[in-house]
């Protein structure tokens, strides 16, 4: 067992589709008091070791995969979860499962105090944002952006590769966020969210 799960007041899991708002939910969180890790930030940093800053979102999928193949498929998820305990976080959001297995691992982790997330938006709606975003690993291009939101769907990838669409399958419809409308309105939904969290958890201590 990694750490002391029962230390975690409220775990959060968030899921979705590329460039559909997870980035905002995860800094909104921020400011009430949640800490803030991607699933990914372990094989951001093995992709800086092999490739420098310049590396792709190809190779990105690459290292996560070649992790999930040769130590299971919920070892970034376990990488976090150790991370998270080390550091005796207390509430925390988690960004960016991109397979099922992971999310169990979370879940289990932060139970009962857990809850999964997912957020979506309208597939040009993402290309836009990014595009404007110039993250080192994203492409322009819409031939480019399609064919990686493809493999992050997990079409054509192996049952331990991207499955973003397994992922979302998962989510409640009560915590599924069609990010297809204003900032405001986006932030008016994670603030209800995060109201029915911590009624959740107060429930839950008394």
């Amino acid at each position: 067992m990694i750490g002391n799960w029962y230390d975690f007041k409220s775990v959060i899991c968030v899921t979705g589709h590329k460039g559909a708002g997870k980035d905002e939910f995860c800094k909104q969180m921020m400011t009430k008091g949640y800490a803030s890790v991607r699933f990914s930030d372990p094989i951001r940093a093995e992709a800086v070791k092999r490739y420098g800053v310049s590396y792709t979102v190809e190779q990105l999928i690459g290292i996560g995969d070649e992790g999930r193949r040769q130590n299971g498929a919920n070892y970034w998820a376990e990488q976090l979860i150790e991370f998270a305990a080390k550091n005796k976080w207390k509430r925390f959001v988690i960004n960016g499962a991109r397979n099922p297995e992971e999310i169990t691992n979370v879940e289990n982790a932060g139970a009962p105090f857990f809850t999964l997330v997912g957020i979506t938006a309208p597939i040009m709606a993402r290309y836009e944002r990014i595009a404007k975003r110039g993250q080192t690993e994203d492409r322009a291009e819409l031939e480019s952006f399609l064919r990686m939101d493809d493999t992050d769907r997990g079409i054509g990838q192996p049952a331990d590769g991207q499955q973003v669409d397994r992922c979302m399958a998962r989510v409640p419809e009560n915590r599924l966020y069609n990010n297809a409308g204003t900032l405001a309105e986006y932030h008016a939904w994670i603030d209800a969210v995060h109201a029915e969290i911590e009624l959740r958890y107060a429930r839950a201590v008394h």
